[in-house]
C-alpha cells in the first residue's frame, strides 16, 4: 500500500510541476515580460529541481524522509498553483526555485522510500511503477492547468493545491517511522558514493536521457517544419511519452525476473536499431508511431532498472544515490541539450538525431562494466 501512496505522490507532483510550461503566455502577459524573461522562470525551476536531487539526497540520508516524501508535492503545489498571485517576478522566481527544491526532496526521498518498503526481489517493479506515475502526472498537467485556467484564470490555480494535500496527509497518517541506520558525514558522503558503478551508472543515463530528450524536444519542430501541423506531432509526442512509461514498468518487472544488468545492458542494445528505425521511417505515418513506441518503451525500461542498481550498491545511502541517478542525470541532459539546438540549427535535424544515436555505445559500454548487486536491507 504504502508504495501506490508514493505513486500517488509522484504523479500528483509532476503533476503540477508540468502547470508552468503551457501557463508561460499568461504570466508573460501578467507580468509584462517578454519569452526570454520567462525562460529564466523555466530554468529556476529546472535547475533547483534537477541538479539538487544529490543534495537533496544527502538531507533524505539524515532525516526521516517520511516528511521529505510528503512535503515536496505540497511545496510544489504551492509554488506552481499561485503563480497568478506572487507580486512580481523577482518573488515568482524566489517561490519557483523554492518549489523545484520540494520537487528535488520528494524525488530523492521517494525513490528511497520505495526501497524500503519493498521486498528486494520485487523491487524492480515498484521502482519502476514509482517513476511511471511521473510521466502520468507531467502528461496530466497541462490538461489540467489549461483547464482550470481557462475555467477560473491564472489566479484559479490555487484551488488545485489540496490535489497535493490530500495524498500527502494520506501518507504520513499510513507511513510508519523510518530509522536510519547509520549517517553519513555530509557532502564528503556524496563524494564516496560518486565513484565505480554509480559514476558508471550516472554516465550511462546521462548519455541515454540526452538521446532520449534530443528526441522528444525536437520531435514537434520537425513535424511542423515538414508541414505536418501540431496536432499530429502532438499524437507522436504523447505515444512516445505513454510507451516510454509502459516500458519503464516492463522493465522493472523483467530485472526483477531475469536480473537486473541483463535488462539494462539488453535494453540500451535494443535501442539503438529501433531509435534509427524511428529516424529513417516517414513522419506522421502508421509504421512510424509503432516504431515510435517501441524505441520510447524500451529506452526508458531502463532508467528505473538503474535507479534499484545504484541503491542496491549503496544500500545505505538510497537517498543520495536515488538523486543522482534521478534529477541529476537528467539536469545534466539538459544542460547538455543547450548545444544540440544550436547543432539542429547549422546542419538540420537528422544529421544530429542520426549523430546523437551513437551516444547510446557508450552507454551500453557503461552498463556493461557495472556488477548486478543484490544486497536485502534490515
Amino acid at each position: 500500500m504504502l508504495p501506490l501512496f508514493l505513486a500517488w505522490l509522484h504523479a500528483t507532483n509532476d503533476m503540477f510541476s508540468a502547470f508552468l510550461a503551457p501557463m508561460l503566455p499568461r504570466l508573460m502577459e501578467a507580468l509584462g515580460v517578454g519569452l526570454g524573461v520567462a525562460a529564466t522562470l523555466v530554468s529556476a525551476y529546472a535547475v533547483s529541481s534537477s541538479l539538487l536531487q544529490p543534495l537533496a539526497g544527502l538531507v533524505a540520508d539524515r532525516t526521516d524522509r517520511r516528511w521529505l516524501a510528503a512535503l515536496g508535492p505540497v511545496l510544489v503545489a504551492l509554488g506552481l498553483g499561485a503563480l497568478g498571485w506572487w507580486p512580481g517576478y523577482g518573488a515568482l522566481i524566489v517561490m519557483l526555485a523554492l518549489a523545484g527544491l520540494g520537487s528535488a526532496l520528494f524525488h530523492a526521498a521517494g525513490a528511497a522510500l520505495v526501497a524500503q518498503y519493498t521486498p528486494p526481489e520485487r523491487r524492480g517493479f515498484w521502482m519502476s511503477a514509482f517513476s511511471s506515475s511521473g510521466v502520468v502526472g507531467m502528461a496530466l498537467g497541462p490538461l489540467v492547468s489549461v483547464g482550470a485556467a481557462q475555467a477560473f484564470g491564472l489566479k484559479g490555480l490555487l484551488y488545485l493545491v489540496p490535489l497535493a494535500l490530500v495524498p500527502a496527509l494520506a501518507f504520513l497518517r499510513a507511513a510508519p517511522p523510518v530509522r536510519l541506520e547509520a549517517r553519513p558525514p555530509g557532502l564528503g558522503a556524496l563524494a564516496r558514493v560518486f565513484r565505480g558503478d554509480v559514476a558508471r551508472l550516472w554516465g550511462m543515463g546521462v548519455l541515454r536521457s540526452l538521446v532520449f530528450m534530443s528526441y522528444a524536444t525536437t520531435l514537434p519542430v520537425w513535424f511542423v517544419a515538414q508541414g505536418l501541423g501540431e496536432a499530429r506531432a502532438a499524437v507522436a509526442l504523447s505515444v512516445y511519452s505513454l510507451a516510454a512509461a509502459v516500458g519503464g514498468v516492463l522493465g522493472g518487472s523483467a530485472s526483477d525476473r531475469w536480473g537486473r544488468k541483463r535488462v539494462l545492458v539488453g535494453t540500451l542494445v535494443a535501442s539503438l536499431p529501433l531509435y534509427y528505425l524511428v529516424l529513417l521511417l516517414p513522419l506522421g505515418t502508421l509504421e512510424h508511431l509503432v516504431a515510435l513506441a517501441l524505441a520510447g518503451a524500451v529506452m526508458n525500461a531502463n532508467l528505473p532498472v538503474a535507479v534499484v542498481m545504484a541503491q542496491e550498491r549503496e544500500p545505505e545511502q538510497i537517498a543520495t544515490v536515488s538523486g543522482l541517478l534521478m534529477g541529476f542525470t537528467w539536469g545534466f541532459a539538459g544542460l547538455a541539450y543547450s548545444l544540440v539546438g544550436p547543432l539542429i540549427e547549422g546542419f538540420g535535424v537528422l544529421p544530429v538525431l542520426a549523430g546523437l544515436g551513437g551516444l547510446l555505445v557508450p552507454a551500453v559500454y557503461l552498463a556493461g562494466r557495472t556488477a548486478d548487486p543484490r544486497v536485502e536491507w534490515a
